[in-house]
């Protein structure tokens, strides 16, 4: 059994058939993700309410779905990996910091000159 980083829920409010737009919902890194699939082979994927991938041509919703799972998944991926690397860094550049708006921390001697 595969594990999967994603856990995609149907939207059940919807109505179902082999005829309509399927809506799935998922709760991934802190990000809203969305995969609408159409029976003809069309789906959008959006996060955060901001769409990032469709497909047109797939064979069917079933194959949209996929190829558009796996492009959230790569998606979370590389922005836990991005999200990794931003918490190592330090700031010491005071302008860049006050242009970012956040405050310096002082420490040891720097507390005790002010």
């Amino acid at each position: 059994m595969t594990d999967k980083p994603i856990d995609w829920t149907p939207d059940l409010t919807l109505p179902t058939s082999k005829s309509t737009v399927q809506h799935f919902i998922a709760n991934a890194g802190g990000d809203r993700l969305e995969i609408d699939a159409a029976p003809w082979g069309e789906a959008d994927l959006a996060v955060n309410g901001r769409s990032i991938a469709h497909v047109e041509t797939a064979p069917s919703a079933g194959d949209a779905f996929r190829a558009l799972e796996t492009i959230a998944e790569d998606f979370e991926a590389s922005n836990k990996a991005r999200g990794d690397r931003r918490l190592d860094q330090a700031i010491e550049d005071d302008e860049v910091r006050q242009r970012l708006g956040l405050t310096r921390l002082l420490r040891g001697r720097d507390q005790r000159d002010r």
